[in-house]
């Protein structure tokens, strides 16, 4: 869907942006870049001009103040903002920059490219105003002949597709911390203390006597959310104080003479109490950063991770797995009909039938919309898929129940197996859409 600039469906990648952002609130803005040659940025501005915005623009940051923009410097390579959404009246201005010329912008889009993962900058201020964010960016598409990059006819070699990912949303619910508490996120490129790697940082500031801060711990919590693609560091740290103790079962201990031993099982309890809220806190960061939020389903991040460690482990175990891709037919119909709020209710009962079919250890993932992705490790051949595409198959065949009404789906399935079908997961995934779409075609 989403290729250079003389294949940009615009509308189609703004519907696909939108659809996005509704889902997931955290994100503040979808965004293309593309890669220009410097001697053909001529070439792609008078392209782009004549055949997208005939306003447009490039330009160059000066890292001073909103609006102030310098001209673009000569240079090798241009990377290019031509695509935004939503596109807010403050970020309107942003259409055109050259991240070629802020440093770690550029080196986050080539390293994202040169490694073909998506990859993280580092914190920063947006342009438009409105806080801290970080860009998570995935190259989309690359011209090549011969293993070498092929200049398209609008000037450009290849593009990206980012999420500017607003810092504040990243945790909602600190808001009722405890006193003395602090939570940050921030970029291990930087020490815990330096500003400039934070991308969330909350204190409930509450002034300590002495004697509290000698007689009551403080709390410290640390750890890497295991992402690729998004490697952060969660802290926390909580100053126990008069009020985090129970004065009743205080005087309770002083009334049976167990002063000291009651203490210790206060303090005991405190701990346990705030260990359990912290891994919630970070069980709940995981859930919402690599699930689905309607169905609780694995995302298309999380499903990523585990296909590609799903693929080594076969490789060295001399293994087979499987993918399938799974279709709903005629879902766009029933949103139509019963509207958006029972379509969602029906795709979590289509993700609790889907979860049925699999074993324990396998993943299913939605894809967004009504696509779904199951990954079958250990497998054989490929007739060992049989079983579980039958089971799918006989769990459609019964109609859901959504409020009064009966309504019945079908269902397309294509599979790939590897290491037959691909050895890689974009290859593998490309596979059995295609696989599925011959299905539907020859139904």
């Amino acid at each position: 869907m989403i290729g250079a600039v003389e294949d940009l469906d615009l509308e189609r990648i703004r519907f696909y942006a939108r659809q996005m952002l509704k889902q997931y609130p955290q994100i503040y803005a979808f965004e293309i870049v593309e890669k220009v040659p410097g001697d053909k940025l001529a070439t792609f501005i008078d392209y782009y001009r004549r055949n997208v915005q005939p306003d447009f623009e490039v330009k160059g940051f000066n890292g001073k103040a909103e609006g102030e923009w310098q001209p673009v410097q000569a240079r090798p390579l241009h990377l290019l903002l031509v695509f935004l959404e939503p596109m807010r009246p403050e970020s309107r201005m942003i259409l055109g920059l050259d991240l070629s010329q802020i440093p770690f912008a550029r080196d986050t889009l080539l390293e994202s490219e040169r490694k073909d993962q998506a990859a993280s900058t580092i914190p920063f201020s947006l342009i438009e105003g409105g806080g801290l964010a970080y860009l998570l960016v995935r190259p989309i598409l690359g011209h090549r002949n011969n293993d070498q990059e092929v200049v398209t006819k609008s000037g450009a070699l290849c593009g990206f597709a980012g999420l500017v990912i607003r810092a504040d949303t990243l945790l909602t619910e600190v808001e009722h911390s405890m006193p003395g508490s602090r939570v940050l996120i921030y970029n291990p490129a930087f020490a815990p203390g330096d500003p400039r790697g934070h991308l969330f940082l909350h204190q409930h500031e509450r002034t300590f006597s002495w004697l509290e801060e000698r007689l009551f711990p403080r709390l410290y919590f640390s750890r890497r959310l295991e992402s690729q693609s998004q490697p952060f560091v969660l802290r926390a740290s909580q100053q126990l104080g008069w009020d985090s103790l129970s004065w009743a079962k205080l005087g309770l201990t002083l009334m049976i003479g167990l002063i000291t031993f009651m203490v210790m099982i206060i303090y005991a309890r405190l701990y346990l109490r705030n260990e359990m809220e912290r891994a919630e806190t970070t069980a709940r960061l995981f859930h919402l950063a690599n699930h689905d939020a309607l169905t609780g389903l694995a995302n298309r991040n999380l499903l990523f991770d585990r296909l590609n460690h799903a693929i080594s482990q076969a490789e060295r175990q001399q293994r087979r797995l499987a993918v399938l891709f799974l279709d709903l037919e005629k879902f766009k119909q029933v949103n139509d009909s019963y509207g958006h709020e029972r379509g969602d209710r029906l795709l979590k009962q289509v993700a609790e039938r889907l979860n049925a079919c699999v074993r324990s250890g396998d993943t299913i993932a939605r894809m967004g919309g009504d696509e779904f992705v199951m990954v079958l490790e250990n497998i054989v051949s490929g007739a060992d898929t049989l079983p579980v595409t039958e089971k799918i198959r006989a769990a459609f065949e019964q109609p859901f129940r959504v409020d009064t009404y009966s309504i019945r789906l079908g269902i397309s399935i294509g599979k790939a197996i590897y290491p037959e079908d691909g050895r890689d997961v974009e290859t593998l995934l490309a596979r059995a859409d295609a696989d599925m779409y011959e299905n539907k075609r020859a139904r």
